[in-house]
């Protein structure tokens, strides 16, 4: 029998230990509020054994899904959760989530998607902030672009880009325009 209901009524976190501690075995898809697939997670014996969300899949995928705080879900316990691409230790990863989620509420008040970025002077510092600034390029672009077409490439997540946009415009490497 199917588990269904809405991310507002049951967070995700929250249905994902209930699976965990049950130790469900079976597979959890996130739809958005728009009704299209936010990603999955899959389960066995309440081992989390795989996760995807867009490009993005492991711990990347998770915590992506974890940040969601609207839509809907539904686990179906009969849906094989297929091979095992990941062993995640799903207590810390619960952990880690919650953490990010509060830091990701205060980079976006810090940097709201709608602000435009542009580029002042001088270099990134890592692979992340390269990318950033790849999908910057000589013009300006709102944080919220940035980010969704760093989310295409699937080798970072909201976090990741807004950590680096900080250190950036920390740094005096970009500027935020109001």
């Amino acid at each position: 029998m199917s588990l269904t209901g809405t991310l507002s009524e049951l967070a995700l976190c929250d249905l994902v230990e209930i699976t965990t501690l049950g130790a469900k075995t079976g597979v959890l898809d996130v739809t958005h509020p728009d009704g299209s697939p936010a990603g999955r997670l899959a389960f066995r014996g309440g081992a989390l054994v795989s996760a995807s969300s867009g490009a993005l899949s492991g711990e990347r995928a998770f915590y992506a899904l974890l940040s969601l705080e609207q839509g809907s879900f539904v686990f179906d316990p009969d849906l094989d959760p297929g091979e095992t691409s990941a062993d995640l230790p799903t207590g810390s990863l619960l952990m880690e989530a919650m953490r990010r989620v509060d830091e990701i509420r205060h980079l976006r008040d810090a940097l709201p998607s709608y602000a435009r970025v542009t580029f002042f002077a001088g270099a990134s510092g890592d692979a992340i902030e390269t990318m950033v600034l790849s999908h910057l390029g000589p013009a300006q672009h709102a944080v919220g672009d940035i980010v969704d077409g760093a989310l295409v490439d699937g080798t970072a997540d909201e976090y990741d880009v807004l950590q680096a946009l900080a250190r950036l415009r920390d740094r005096g490497v970009v500027r935020l325009l109001d």
